[in-house]
C-alpha cells in the first residue's frame, strides 16, 4: 500500500511517545466500534497506514492489520510517534 501523499513507500511501524489514556482514544479512535477502557500506552507499537499533510500527519491503526479488527484508527502527529527503523 502506498501513502497517500504519493511518495511511494509502503506500510511502516512506529512507536508511541507517549501514554494516550482511555477518554483521549475514545475521543480520537475513528473506529465505530471502540473498545472500552482501552488506553494507548508510550511505547505501544503502531501500523502507519498513510502519511497525510505532508508529514505532519499520519493515519495509524493499532491492534490488527485491518479496519474490521484493529482496536484503534486515528490520526497521530510527528512529536506522538517515532518510526521503528527497517519495518515497512
Amino acid at each position: 500500500m502506498s501513502d497517500a501523499a504519493g511518495f511511494g513507500e509502503m506500510l511502516k511501524t512506529a512507536r508511541l511517545l507517549r501514554e494516550i489514556d482511555p477518554a483521549e482514544c475514545m475521543r480520537r479512535n475513528a473506529l465505530s466500534n471502540k473498545r472500552p477502557g482501552l488506553a494507548l500506552r508510550e511505547g505501544s507499537v503502531v501500523t502507519v497506514l498513510e502519511t497525510l499533510e505532508q508529514g505532519n500527519a499520519f493515519l495509524v491503526e493499532f491492534g490488527g492489520k485491518a479496519p474490521e479488527s484493529c482496536d484503534w484508527l486515528g490520526v497521530l502527529y510527528p512529536t506522538e510517534i517515532e518510526f521503528v527503523a527497517g519495518k515497512r
